[in-house]
């Protein structure tokens, strides 16, 4: 009721009683700064560190005395030592003091029994004790992996909420990042399918699951050399975005010369540009050897360009479905996938708003059948949004990816062309994979900008982006072969907005009709000014 105190005042002896403690804490505090400030070091300084931690475990100070003094000790102080530090972790079991001076003991005088069954009281008490977690980790090539996995289980077993314990399992199972043995996917996957079951709004088992079936990420590769004979450009474009620019050998001649992203930023980038030499720029007739390396030749390949006309030459790997949606997955068999995606949608008959029963049914779609399952991953995608309102930016983009792939597959290898209009993109991922493209149609989309990474597009020509929700242009790289750009019914309001436009050395048509700097009264002569040699739609 109104007026009345929630938790009971402390009488007279047990308020006496607490400030004695501050009291007794504040003189040991004191003589302590006061001995190690002079230097001292005697077993008083042991003492005096002792009361201090025992009372507070998080004074670092404190730490740093004591094992200055513990340096100069003889005997064996270390069961003594670690049985000081339970005890402080009993007054505060999550103190980043306590375990930092724990582990500083027992990398001298390791004792893997006392520190198991020390976690395992810890946890008990508390499953997401991540100190203990990590402590437990760091004992791990000292105990039997079965020992482990039971354990873990025994937690599971009374709270399958414990991201902590998947995790801790999942390390077991795949130390190497590399995926589980299939022989021992089965058994965890009949686990999860039993915590999903009872309780489909947790996601703590829906992210084991996916990690289950992931491996680790796969190193960069090339995708696609590129040779602009007219401009003397050689671009080189990675599977992910990379930090070191790559080394070219046009014609068994070394590129030298500076490397530079695509998107002009001092960030990894998945497109790298370089100047071709004079004398290379014209390369003898008939398609050449070009030997691409990265680094430390993680994705070294040898290729053989085809020659486009006089003006370009390039070579492409061919598109990977399962890289497009769903890059870490491939440990599992297809049949195992298919399985789970079965049980997915049994779940979901009973509890269709499951966050992550929709997601893991998306990514087991794309990875299994994506051209044959259109409709449905669309399905998943719209009841993502309905089930998961917070989230509707990430699900937006993930539909954006998904509808950029599937576009992909189906116009197959190589395409130039790629219509994309009304379909509620809010972004462009993979555009790494879009190297051939001359024509782009994104219009009646909710895209808000133009990404940096468009400046892999090295042979796009028309870009249509009208009806979207663009308001400026910074940021986006120089496009050598863009002609023309249609960006009407955007809300773009301001000439300088369009600024990066005057680095296309060949943008000839600029459409900007309903858009509110159409109407404005000195914009033709902005314009004009901004972009001497390109024709604005205004109307």
């Amino acid at each position: 009721m109104h007026g009345r105190l929630k938790v009971r005042p402390p009488d007279a002896a047990r308020r006496r009683q607490r400030e004695e403690k501050l009291r007794l804490f504040r003189a040991n505090m004191a003589a302590l700064l006061e001995k190690a400030g002079r230097g001292q070091d005697d077993a008083e300084l042991l003492t005096l560190t002792g009361a201090v931690l025992e009372a507070n475990p998080d004074v670092g100070t404190a730490w740093n005395a004591r094992r200055a003094a513990l340096l100069r000790r003889g005997g064996d102080w270390v069961p003594e030592e670690l049985s000081f530090v339970g005890r402080c972790l009993g007054v505060n079991p999550k103190s980043y003091g306590a375990w930092h001076h724990r582990a500083w003991v027992l990398r001298s005088h390791p004792q893997p029994g006392a520190e198991r069954a020390l976690c395992d009281r810890l946890l008990e008490a508390d499953p997401r004790n991540f100190h203990a977690w990590e402590q437990r980790r760091a004992l791990g090539a000292t105990s039997p992996p079965e020992a482990e996995l039971g354990f873990t289980g025994a937690l599971l077993s009374r709270d399958f909420s414990n991201f902590s314990a998947w995790h801790h399992r999942g390390r077991l199972l795949a130390p190497d990042g590399g995926g589980v043995p299939p022989d021992r996917l089965r058994e965890e996957l009949e686990l999860v399918q039993s915590a999903v079951f009872t309780d489909p709004q947790d996601h703590s088992p829906w992210v084991y699951l996916r990690c289950l079936l992931a491996r680790a990420s796969p190193a960069p590769r090339v995708l696609r050399v590129h040779l602009d004979l007219e401009d003397g450009v050689a671009a080189v474009t990675f599977s992910r975005a990379v930090q070191a620019p790559p080394e070219l050998t046009l014609w068994d001649r070394p590129l030298r010369a500076p490397w530079i992203s695509a998107e002009r930023r001092g960030r990894p980038a998945c497109t790298w540009l370089c100047p071709l030499p004079a004398d290379v720029a014209t390369p003898p007739a008939g398609p050449g050897p070009i030997s691409v390396a990265w680094c430390r030749g993680s994705a070294h390949r040898e290729v053989e360009l085809s020659r486009k006309g006089e003006k370009e030459a390039w070579w492409a790997e061919p598109v990977v479905p399962q890289e497009l949606f769903w890059p870490e997955v491939g440990v599992a068999e297809r049949a195992v996938l298919e399985e789970l995606a079965g049980a997915c949608r049994e779940l979901l008959e009973l509890e269709p708003r499951s966050r992550g029963c929709l997601l893991t049914l998306l990514l087991l779609l794309a990875a299994t059948d994506p051209l044959g399952s259109e409709e449905e991953m669309r399905r998943c995608l719209s009841a993502l949004q309905e089930a998961d309102p917070l989230r509707r930016g990430f699900v937006a983009d993930m539909a954006s990816r998904a509808e950029l792939a599937l576009a992909l597959l189906r116009e197959g290898a190589e395409p130039e062309e790629l219509r994309l209009p009304g379909k509620a993109l809010t972004s462009l991922p993979l555009l790494e994979h879009l190297g051939s493209v001359t024509r782009l149609e994104l219009g009646g989309n909710a895209l808000r900008a133009l990404p940096p990474t468009l400046g892999a597009l090295r042979r796009l020509q028309v870009l249509d982006v009208s009806h979207n929700e663009i308001t400026t242009l910074q940021g986006v790289p120089p496009l050598p072969r863009l002609r023309e750009l249609r960006l009407d019914g955007n809300p773009i309001s301001h000439a300088p907005a369009l600024s990066p436009l005057a680095a296309c050395p060949r943008l000839s048509v600029l459409g900007l009709a309903e858009t509110p700097l159409a109407v404005a009264p000195d914009a033709a002569a902005r314009l004009a000014e901004l972009l001497p040699r390109v024709t604005v739609v205004l109307s």
